[in-house]
């Protein structure tokens, strides 16, 4: 009977952690800030998704290499990552009609 409950409990956690990831069906732009200071853009259309509670992305490349794009606890600011390759600062992502990572504008008052 515990292990039935067990189980159950388990499984209930696994659901609603997986209720939180929203795959993207569509290409996405992630914009990169480069070391001048310029900003460049690349696509990402494979396997990508987005863990809803926590903003992070997740893709592959045409290489089938995993990368995420965390943000950073201390700074607040959003990188984009793999093992074998060097943070990169991201300014936005754009997804169709969807703007992410962007930084909320003040409200005047």
């Amino acid at each position: 009977m515990k292990k039935s409950i067990l189980c159950l409990i388990l499984f209930a956690g696994i659901t609603v952690s997986c209720l939180d990831i929203e795959k993207i069906n569509e290409t996405c732009e992630v914009y990169i800030v480069m070391d001048d200071g310029s900003v460049r853009f690349y696509e990402i259309s494979e396997d990508v998704r987005r863990n809803k509670a926590t903003g992070v992305f997740t893709y592959r490349d045409e290489s089938g290499r995993l990368w995420s794009i965390n943000q950073d606890p201390e700074t607040g600011e959003w990188y984009s990552k793999s093992t074998d390759e060097r943070p990169r600062l991201v300014e936005r992502i754009v997804c169709g009609e969807k703007t992410f990572l962007e930084p909320e504008e003040e409200e005047e008052g």
